[in-house]
């Protein structure tokens, strides 16, 4: 992956003072140690960082088509541009370099606006057509790589993060505040907004097309999942296939690179099918990346062995205490540029670390198998309480809530009436749009009471749950509630949280590229077709993962129950408030003038007393009063500009001609071979 950014001004003069963009090229620095590049007319300026794996020598950015009347800057990678580039080469397109992004501009040239269904990858692009006086800004179908936009009316600016914009002195400096009760709710704010006023993302699966008359967003890909049973595969022999041709060819051509290719292996099945599939495939010994946790009760260092040995992959591992992640934490709010309701990032930020020492720029992980393949417990739930539902006295359907959650901490103490009465609230709803997840939601209105008493009033009248329905509605009507959780989960907290603030931004912030089999295209469409029953037996989740690839594992892997990647909080902000954080204290919460004073000191003593009963709500509030003010910091109070910046670093793009690369061989399953080109 790499960084951008552009200017584009309408007045026909240049556009902004060059430096200006040197500064949000150099603070993107870290998303691209290996070069920059800058591209100048008379409406626009682009500018480049780029991490180097395709085409070491030649793949610099920005890159244009042969007359130099399309200009691109990319951020991410293109898959399938090997068999991309043959079908150009056969339609009389040249190219100057191996790099795979090359072959957007000769799609576009084609295509138009339909060149981005022809890429397989994870991107956020933007392409300038001189002639047409057009840009183009594209984000891949889930977000993986992410884009920012500011316009007022003079400019349309736009950058990988949303730090490089504010190098602009210019832009304001000020909360968003729907967008930060978003997050209190779903994690991280809706699609398309953020926690800073004015600034924007382009949506994933998007493209943002302005000209001199008009700024239009247009929808170029949307996950469908097949709401009638005669659309579905339900025959396991039939979807095993599939799913094993299709994943392994996800993990084959995620492979494409010019440096060697780690993997991230966290000890569950999804990062454990990812590795073994690329052991079957790659050549040489794997290397392979963890994190251990002190604390016993996040800790995953057992099944991360059992996997090691298993395949005799070279390993590293951090072990992380509560102190470590204490420190992380402000680099991890810092490069994910929201407030953290959870403390998971900050180890990933300290893995990609790791990762970096080693000399590894790319890696592979297993995200994306939970939400599309019913991993996480959310869906579990859905399913017993619709369960529920249909015999609401049965107290032997009641008991199935026993087998939600078993590796929390409070796990036998709460499988008791409390336990009951939190699932069974408004369990016969089963209509509700959002049933599987009115719950979870729960914890929003809980956090937003700390917020400062003129806050709770000036936005009382907001309610994010309507917000989002304003938006979502039409993708959920005649949908099962299973199927409802699924694009919840995929649309919302997939993109928002999970590959944002635990993939993308943590890894990048050392120059480091994830890459994810399991968001492939097809595999994705392929899950979308897939029989409820394949995906969630009874209570057994990715039950097709599990046939499909068991064989291939340790029994214990294949064998243990869910636990979702977590990391500790309560110790955290422990050991952060003994060593100098003071984000809780009065002072400091009168300060920031976001919070009331009174209710967070009671939090504060609530969660530094080691003897009182903490809840998970407890520990989102107090991560989310800690982040928002480390995010105030870091953004509106004590905002300066990074105005280091050396024009020597910006050199003129060596464009030379390169040999083309071997297509690598297809395969085909009937079902396979229809979604091997999607």
């Amino acid at each position: 992956m790499c960084g951008i950014s552009g200017i584009l001004r309408w007045n026909g003069s240049r556009p902004e003072d060059p430096r200006r963009l040197a500064d949000m090229v150099h603070r993107l620095g870290h998303r691209g140690p290996d070069g920059r590049g800058l591209y100048l007319d008379d409406w626009i300026s682009l500018g480049h960082t780029r991490l180097s794996l395709i085409d070491l020598k030649g793949g610099f950015q920005p890159i244009s088509n042969e007359e130099g009347t399309l200009w691109l800057v990319c951020n991410g990678e293109i898959f399938n541009y090997i068999e991309l580039r043959q079908l150009l080469r056969r339609q009389g397109h040249q190219f100057c370099s191996d790099s795979d992004v090359e072959v957007v501009v000769h799609l576009y040239e084609i295509f138009g606006d339909e060149f981005v269904n022809y890429l397989n990858g994870q991107f956020a692009l933007a392409l300038w057509d001189q002639r047409r006086q057009r840009l183009v800004l594209a984000r891949d179908h889930i977000g993986i790589c992410p884009l920012y936009y500011y316009q007022d009316a003079d400019r349309f600016i736009f950058a990988s993060e949303i730090k490089a914009l504010l190098q602009l002195p210019d832009l304001p400096r000020e909360w968003n505040f729907p967008a930060l009760l978003q997050t209190f709710t779903f994690w991280s704010p809706l699609p398309g907004d953020t926690p800073f006023r004015g600034i924007q993302e382009v949506k994933p699966g998007c493209l943002q097309v302005l000209t001199r008359d008009s700024c239009s967003e247009k929808k170029w890909w949307s996950c469908t999942f097949a709401p009638e049973p005669t659309e579905m595969l339900a025959q396991p022999d039939e979807a095993d296939e599939a799913l094993r041709e299709l994943l392994t060819d996800a993990v084959r051509i995620r492979l494409r690179a010019d440096v060697p290719v780690g993997a991230y292996l966290s000890g569950g099945l999804d990062s454990s099918i990812t590795t073994a599939l690329m052991h079957k495939v790659h050549a040489g010994r794997l290397k392979t990346f963890s994190i251990g946790f002190e604390n016993e009760s996040f800790d995953e260092t057992p099944y991360q062995d059992a996997m090691i040995h298993h395949l005799n992959t070279e390993h590293s591992r951090i072990r992380c205490s509560d102190e470590e992640i204490a420190r992380a934490l402000p680099q991890a709010v810092l490069q994910a540029e929201k407030p953290l309701l959870r403390s998971a990032p900050a180890p990933m930020w300290l893995l990609s670390s790791l990762v970096r020492r080693e000399d590894f720029k790319v890696v592979l992980t297993g995200e994306g198998a939970d939400e599309y393949f019913s991993g996480y417990n959310i869906y579990k739930e859905t399913k017993i309480r619709a369960f529920i539902a249909r015999q609401p006295g049965s107290a032997m359907r009641k008991k199935l809530l026993q087998k939600l959650y078993p590796y929390l901490e409070q796990g036998k103490a709460r499988q008791t009436t409390f336990w009951q009465d939190y699932f069974l609230k408004d369990v016969s709803a089963t209509d509700d749009l959002y049933y599987s997840h009115r719950l979870r939601w729960q914890n929003g209105p809980f956090i937003r009471q700390f917020l400062h008493p003129e806050l709770q009033r000036a936005w009382e009248g907001y309610d994010p749950q309507a917000d989002l329905d304003s938006r979502m509605h039409a993708q959920l009507l005649g949908l099962g509630p299973l199927a409802r959780a699924h694009v919840l989960e995929t649309g919302l907290f997939l993109p928002g949280y999970l590959i944002s603030s635990q993939g993308d931004r943590m890894l990048m912030a050392h120059g480091i590229e994830g890459r994810y089999p399991f968001l492939d295209k097809r595999v994705i469409h392929l899950a979308t077709l897939l029989a409820p029953a394949l995906k969630l037996k009874a209570l057994n989740e990715k039950w097709i993962l599990k046939k499909t690839f068991g064989a291939m594992l340790p029994r214990a892997i294949v064998a243990r129950a869910k636990q979702p990647y977590r990391a500790p909080i309560r110790g955290l902000v422990q050991a952060g408030e003994q060593n100098g954080w003071h984000h809780l204290d009065v002072d400091r919460v009168r300060q920031g003038g976001l919070f009331n004073t009174e209710r967070v000191e009671w939090l504060k003593r609530k969660v530094l007393d080691r003897q009182a009963s903490v809840s998970a709500r407890d520990e989102m509030a107090v991560l989310a009063v800690i982040t928002l003010h480390m995010l105030q910091d870091a953004f509106i109070s004590n905002h300066q500009r990074n105005v280091e910046s050396d024009e020597r670093l910006y050199p003129t793009i060596d464009r030379r001609t390169a040999a083309p690369r071997a297509r690598d061989a297809d395969s085909g399953s009937p079902i396979a071979s229809r979604l091997m080109t999607g």
